[in-house]
């Protein structure tokens, strides 16, 4: 239940970070970014302190979520190692 609920908040995040390369560097970068969403996230903390992409609690909140995933995934990959 948790997982994906992180999971809806990266994606989303992921679609706002996006949205503000596609209207920042045009359809080109916006395409990259669209493919190689890893571009979008480099391209995100780059652009992180420009006060008018507002990306900051975008961010943070990607990352984190992307972490808070990570660590969910090792506690249920460990709880089920022991059945």
């Amino acid at each position: 239940m948790l997982g994906t609920i992180g999971s809806i908040i990266i994606w989303v995040a992921g679609i706002v970070v996006l949205v503000k390369l596609f209207q920042k560097e045009g359809v080109m970068k916006g395409i990259l970014g669209f493919i190689c969403m890893l571009y979008t996230f480099i391209w995100g903390w780059q652009n992180i302190g420009k006060e008018e992409l507002k990306l900051k609690t975008w961010m943070y909140l990607w990352s984190g979520a992307i972490v808070l995933g990570i660590i969910l995934n090792v506690i249920s990959a460990s709880a089920g190692a022991g059945e």
